[in-house]
């Protein structure tokens, strides 16, 4: 072999080098982004009993909080994602990831429900587009070209995680410090987290130009775009449901506070590593297989609940989390590739984006609809009831799109 052919084999084994170690920086990186999604989007649950226990709030007055940040957060994506794509990106999320964390100081701050709506509703709304799944995914979608999913359900796992992990931790600081500190904890943390990942070790996301600006719904046809709207909807109403109920519905039963959170934090566990296992199935097994396990364990979640929700044994409820993480844990993954399939490429952003806003309308319908029919009701078994409807309407508009991949294929 030539010193030159040597040379070249050199030069090119560095280059490989260096590109699997910007893959394993970006990945790490992205992780840790959804890691503070994990802390901002699952620590509801325990400041909604810290919040009515302090100020004797409602629970639908401090859950529609919740709706309005996940409302505001859905409507302004298509235009955030616009902006994502024609300024410098890098700078648009470190900038959205100090207002998140300036949002969940003020929020340490509030003494009445306006005030919460507008520090928590509206401004952490507008600042959580810095740990979205969707310019999260995109800037690792510039990376992965091969096993796609792989990539995102281990990037999506670290919200997972930190349900586990983050979860006693904050109940911790709840219990010996107080709410105010455990809110303002989360903002230090989003601030130091946040704010230098997306500047320093994140990709710029590459500029769109107009002619190559996705429009509509990619030529799908009416009935098969629906169906994936109504599927993110759902789907996200189901999950974030459950989620923001599940610490206030395990205290009814008497279970104690300090059992309620591990098993609050133990469905986050599973979530972490339903995500991990489903994104490396969806790349060899493909989303509809996938999701008919998700939808065998959503059959055993509602099943549970309404054992415990009528028969009083609280039992059940450890057989919750366990099934609650596969049921619901990985659909932003399975969804995302699914309509990967059915939409060209250069339509996918576009689609993906009004899918995100189905998907916050969902999170923000959820909540508000188990908390209204638990304070009309007085109890949960209406709300589970309607949560169930939703999650037949969630898994059976994932078949329909799954039937018109195979009959297009």
């Amino acid at each position: 072999m030539t010193t030159a052919a040597i040379m070249i084999r050199a030069a090119d084994t560095t280059r490989q080098r260096q590109v699997r170690t910007a893959k394993r920086v970006r990945l790490a990186a992205a992780f840790l982004l959804m890691m503070v999604s994990g802390l901002v989007w699952n620590s509801f649950g325990l400041f909604l009993v810290a919040l009515e226990a302090e100020f004797h709030w409602s629970r639908s007055s401090i859950s529609g909080a919740y709706g309005a940040f996940a409302l505001i957060n859905a409507v302004t994506a298509p235009f955030f994602g616009y902006l994502l794509g024609r300024y410098d990106s890098r700078r648009l999320l470190a900038g959205a990831s100090l207002l998140l964390a300036f949002a969940f100081m003020l929020t340490a701050a509030v003494s009445s429900i306006t005030q919460y709506w507008l520090a928590f509703g509206l401004l952490a709304g507008l600042g959580t587009h810095c740990t979205s799944s969707y310019a999260v995914f995109t800037v690792l979608a510039g990376r992965f070209r091969e096993r796609p999913a792989t990539a995102m359900a281990i990037a999506d796992a670290g919200s997972g995680l930190a349900a586990f992990l983050g979860i006693p931790v904050i109940h911790l600081l709840i219990v010996h410090l107080g709410w105010r500190s455990a809110y303002f904890s989360i903002g230090v943390a989003i601030a130091l987290i946040g704010f230098p990942i997306h500047l320093l070790l994140m990709d710029r996301i590459k500029k769109v130009r107009r002619s190559q600006s996705a429009k509509g719904t990619g030529g799908l046809p009416l009935f098969i775009f629906a169906a994936l709207i109504i599927s993110y909807f759902c789907g996200s109403a189901v999950y974030h449901g459950l989620l923001t109920q599940q610490i206030a519905l395990f205290d009814e039963q008497n279970i104690g506070e300090d059992n309620a959170v591990w098993l609050a934090a133990i469905a986050g566990l599973v979530v972490f590593a339903w995500r991990l296992i489903s994104g490396w199935v969806c790349d060899f097994w493909g989303p509809a297989r996938t999701m008919l396990i998700a939808a065998s364990a959503a059959v055993i979640t509602f099943l549970t609940l309404t054992v415990v929700v009528n028969s009083g044994s609280s039992a059940m409820l450890f057989i919750y989390p366990l099934v609650l993480g596969v049921a619901f844990g990985g659909q932003q993954v399975l969804l995302a590739n699914g309509a990967r399939l059915i939409v060209s490429l250069t339509a996918l952003a576009g689609v993906l984006s009004l899918c995100r806003l189905a998907s916050g309308m969902g999170m923000a319908g959820g909540p508000l609809i188990a908390s209204l029919l638990y304070d009309l009701t007085d109890g949960y078994a209406i709300a589970i009831g309607a949560l169930t409807v939703l999650a037949i309407a969630h898994f059976a508009s994932f078949a329909a799109l799954s039937a018109h991949k195979t009959k297009a294929g």
